[in-house]
C-alpha cells in the first residue's frame, strides 16, 4: 500500500536527495531513508531496554571491542 504525502524539507537537501535519488526517483530515496531511520529508532529502544534490563556495558568492555573492531582501526587510521 502507497499513501501520498506533502512535505516541507531543507531546499539544499531536496536539491541533493534529487541528484542522488536519479532515475529511480525522491519517492523511492525518502522511502528508504525513512526506512533506515525507524530501523536504527527500534534499534535504540531495544538497547536502551537491554541496558535498563542487564545493565550497561561496562566501559572497559567497549574500549576492547573498539580496538578489535577492524572498522575502528580504519578509522583511527584515518584520524592520524
Amino acid at each position: 500500500m502507497v499513501e501520498k504525502v506533502s512535505l516541507s524539507l531543507d531546499a539544499a537537501i531536496l536539491a541533493e536527495a534529487r541528484k542522488v535519488a536519479g532515475r529511480r526517483g525522491l519517492s523511492a530515496l525518502v522511502n528508504d531513508a525513512l526506512r533506515i531511520k525507524l530501523q536504527h529508532e527500534r534499534l535504540g529502544r531495544v538497547l536502551a531496554e537491554m541496558d535498563n534490563e542487564f545493565g550497561a556495558v561496562p566501559e572497559a568492555e567497549l574500549e576492547r571491542v573498539r580496538k578489535a573492531w577492524p572498522s575502528a582501526r580504519k578509522r583511527s587510521r584515518r584520524a592520524a
